[in-house]
């Protein structure tokens, strides 16, 4: 089932559809031995104010992985990236896991968000982290924007169940 989250003036939100999310559940950390995971989010309107994210890469055989940090292969990465965009996607967003049940976004991640955001020199407004914890079924996620203004913001969604748009009326 796909899953949806809303910024908080719920004018915009970001929709990870299900195969995105089976791939990143395969990733959890549920383990002690399991190591981070992690890639990049693709849509095919990076501009839309609803992303839904159809396509995630990684992780990499040669990504640097350990319990508490992943740091990605680079020109894996990269790869990666040109082969979405030949099929006319691009990259919305950062994913990984976390080896805790209430996944939070550490200052590192928040870092490395701003930092692949200012990388795309001014062509992304927003720039996603996609967190997913070890705990839950399905597991909990977190998903977080940095947002390209004078502040560079961050910004923490709200998950709304697609059950409670229909019965609230909102969809359909």
């Amino acid at each position: 089932m796909n899953r949806l989250f809303f910024f908080p003036d719920f004018h915009r939100y970001v929709l990870l559809e299900t195969e995105v999310l089976q791939a990143l559940y395969a990733h959890a950390q549920r383990f002690p031995g399991c190591k981070e995971a992690g890639g990049e989010l693709y849509t095919a309107d990076p501009h839309s104010p609803g992303l839904v994210i159809c396509t995630a890469s990684g992780p990499n055989p040669s990504d640097h992985r350990s319990r508490h940090r992943f740091n990605p292969d680079l020109t894996s990465a990269a790869r990666d990236r040109d082969e979405q965009f030949r099929r006319g996607l691009h990259a919305v967003g950062l994913w990984h896991t976390h080896p805790e049940s209430q996944p939070r976004p550490s200052r590192l991640d928040r870092e490395t968000t701003l930092a692949y955001m200012r990388g795309f020199n001014g062509d992304r407004a927003r720039y996603l982290m996609v967190i997913m914890g070890n705990a839950g079924v399905p597991p909990e996620v977190v998903v977080c924007s940095a947002e390209a203004n004078s502040q560079c913001q961050w910004i923490e969604l709200c998950e709304v169940p697609e059950r409670e748009l229909y019965r609230e009326g909102g969809l359909g």
